[in-house]
């Protein structure tokens, strides 16, 4: 009698807890509880099935994070926007058109990174589900950096920046759009973090079986503790660079999104004071790669 009264009493049918494996691992984990009767109605035990749900909790963790984040970096141009308009409803500057012109214009300057920002949060989201379609071709390596190149070549003038490809015959099988959209946000990079009057090479060399693309800038540099660290989301190298360079902090993080998907790798090499090279592969087209394994049996 004590015994149902017991599990009678103190049964959930529902709860999760974490636990320590042999190991020290930590994981969740989800019990299903269900008490168990005889013929007359007697509870005369309980079964329990445990789910592990360690990875879920994680995903879950992410999202609250990136919600979190996102809520933040929204609310940040949005409060400026509204102060801006605010003030200029108030009419404090009826009678001060220079200051009503810069109203407008932190106005706009606050508009145009919120639409920057939901797109590459749209694009992030899109890519990582899965939900982005990339249609792979033959592509020409010059072709894509030239592409880059002239789209960006406006900005990279005004900041009196050279841009130099160098020559390369390679070719990738790869989505000729995403790869345009990861070299001109590296580009942007680059640009921001340059001093006036330097150079920016691009280049594309051809390796066993992947080309390796590669960005190098004369900037600042970047920290060795940082250099993995950038390729996640919201991440800048200084948090004052959001607001001085511009940029939402997830360029980089969509360019690893796109090579990830391609089946390349993408990482930077850096020396402070001297400058940054980003680096990323992708795989050579299947017949070529075909060809080099048959030259190299025959």
């Amino acid at each position: 009698a004590a015994f149902s009264e017991l599990l009678a009493n103190n049964a959930h049918p529902f709860y999760r807890n974490a636990i320590l494996t042999k190991s020290g691992e930590e994981r969740f984990i989800a019990w299903n509880n269900t008490t168990l009767q005889d013929s007359q109605g007697s509870i005369i035990g309980s079964i329990s099935i445990g789910e592990d749900i360690t990875e879920r909790e994680k995903i879950e963790k992410i999202k609250d994070e990136f919600i979190g984040i996102v809520s933040h970096e929204l609310r940040t141009p949005l409060t400026s926007i509204q102060m801006s308009l605010g003030l200029l409803k108030t009419g404090i500057y009826a009678k001060k058109p220079e200051k009503t012109q810069r109203m407008i214009e932190i106005a706009l300057i606050d508009t145009n990174r919120l639409v920057n920002l939901v797109n590459d949060i749209l694009d992030l989201e899109r890519l990582e589900s899965g939900r982005a379609v990339l249609e792979r071709t033959l592509c020409s390596a010059a072709d894509l950096m030239q592409q880059a190149v002239d789209g960006i070549c406006a900005i990279a003038t005004q900041q009196q920046i050279s841009l130099i490809i160098l020559p390369t015959d390679a070719q990738v099988w790869a989505a000729a759009d995403a790869i345009i959209q990861t070299l001109t946000n590296l580009l942007s990079n680059a640009i921001k973090f340059s001093p006036a009057n330097a150079t920016i090479h691009l280049s594309a060399e051809q390796q066993t079986d992947f080309v390796v693309f590669k960005v190098s800038d004369r900037g600042r540099g970047i920290p060795a503790d940082k250099l993995e660290l950038i390729f996640g989301r919201f991440q800048q190298v200084d948090a004052s660079d959001s607001r001085e360079k511009g940029g939402t902090g997830l360029g980089l993080a969509i360019c690893r999104s796109i090579i990830e998907r391609h089946g390349g790798e993408i990482w930077a090499e850096s020396i402070l004071g001297e400058g940054s090279t980003f680096f990323f592969t992708l795989p050579l087209p299947l017949e070529i790669v075909y060809e080099r394994q048959t030259d190299s049996r025959s």
